[in-house]
């Protein structure tokens, strides 16, 4: 992998460059990469390359490995975790991801978790249908979308049969981030697992896995791949201990004598990947992350920060109401609003021809609009934006 990192283009380029390399902006202009992101032209040529190979050539395995391997190791560079390919796994979605830590675990009676009220569900539900399958209780943060979770929040639920605490690292709709830092190393002394949901941040700030024990996150969002392939990264000494529900012929520690039927799951992650690869979608996340890589991750974050503190600013002087006031230390892409006239579906369809945005309700059946900026994005974005309001 390389550590050259290319500048962004200059403003006289900017335009022409985004609509190239970004072809989405050709029609719209789009502020929406917390939902499901377009796919950048790197990326959908990484695709059409491999099907035509696949159609020419067939799909065989061996010319899988090296591709398979280098995702990983970007995906662990990504989250600021020892290149140790061995300890990731891939999976469909979010939601698969954090089902396969769920389930996997080696619960005991009495045990519970935490999760967050306010999260995404995917990394609600996985938690709070282990009663029914493993008799967990699901212990819930109250919602507080408006400021970050804090260690006085955890503390009231945790007790000596609390096994995992699962967060996301920025609130789906207000985009608090998380402290990552400061909750993993509270819950490391007390020998609490935690598991981060890191889908919307992974992509638009950097991440630090010292003190985590798995990260699970999809490719469709800030990290500008495609849906359905997902990923599972889980801490050495957790991993050993885990079985997953479904072992499958590729997951055991005997794969390549077939009718030896094992059942010891493998010593990596691979144990979570019981069957046949989404290589194509592998091998667009590949095509995502050499992105992160040539602009280079801190670059990207200061960038993201700066568009959204410049979009809160607008906002602000058009008397609209933010969920959550942004500032540049929480760095993190995503700012909600409310039109002055607090009518968020009408701004929504009055927009609709030139931008994409995300319309979201609250706990309380609230809209607000959710801008979530990319590196690809500028300034005149929200200017453009602002004249709306």
């Amino acid at each position: 992998m390389s550590s050259a990192v290319e500048i962004f283009p200059d403003a006289a380029n900017w335009d022409a460059w985004r609509c190239q390399q970004f072809p989405v902006f050709n029609h719209k202009i789009f502020l929406t990469h917390a939902s499901v992101s377009p796919l950048p032209k790197g990326v959908s040529d990484a695709i059409t390359q491999y099907v035509e190979r696949a159609s020419q050539h067939g799909q065989w395995d061996a010319w899988h490995d090296e591709m398979y391997f280098r995702c990983k190791e970007r995906i662990a560079h990504l989250i600021g975790a020892p290149s140790q390919s061995s300890q990731i796994a891939f999976a469909s979605s979010t939601s698969h991801a954090i089902g396969l830590v769920a389930t996997s675990l080696p619960w005991k009676a009495g045990d519970n978790c935490i999760v967050a009220d306010g999260d995404f569900p995917a990394n609600v539900i996985p938690w709070k249908n282990l009663q029914f399958t493993h008799g967990v209780e699901t212990r819930v943060i109250p919602g507080k979308p408006e400021r970050p979770i804090t260690i006085a929040d955890i503390e009231p639920l945790l007790d000596e049969n609390t096994r995992i605490v699962s967060l996301a690292s920025a609130n789906f709709l207000s985009g608090v981030p998380l402290d990552v830092n400061a909750i993993g190393r509270w819950l490391k002394e007390r020998k609490v697992l935690f598991c981060v949901d890191g889908i919307q941040t992974l992509g638009a700030v950097r991440f630090d896995a010292t003190y985590v024990d798995f990260v699970c996150a999809d490719a469709h969002k800030w990290l500008l791949g495609p849906n359905g392939i997902a990923f599972l990264w889980a801490r050495e000494e957790a991993l050993q201990t885990m079985r997953p529900a479904i072992l499958g012929w590729l997951a055991v520690q005997d794969r390549d004598h077939w009718l030896e039927y094992d059942t010891t799951p493998i010593d990596s992650a691979e144990r979570f990947e019981p069957g046949s690869r989404n290589y194509v979608g592998i091998i667009a996340l590949d095509a995502a992350l050499q992105i992160f890589e040539k602009f280079g991750l801190e670059h990207i974050e200061n960038r993201i920060t700066a568009l959204r503190q410049y979009a809160a600013q607008k906002l602000t002087e058009k008397n609209c109401r933010l969920l959550w006031q942004p500032v540049p230390d929480l760095p993190a892409g995503i700012i909600s609003f409310q039109p002055p006239d607090g009518n968020a579906a009408a701004f929504f369809e009055k927009t609709e021809s030139e931008f994409m945005l995300s319309l979201r309700d609250d706990k309380s059946g609230d809209k607000w609009i959710r801008l979530s900026p990319h590196f690809m994005n500028c300034e005149e974005d929200f200017d453009k934006l602002a004249k709306y309001l």
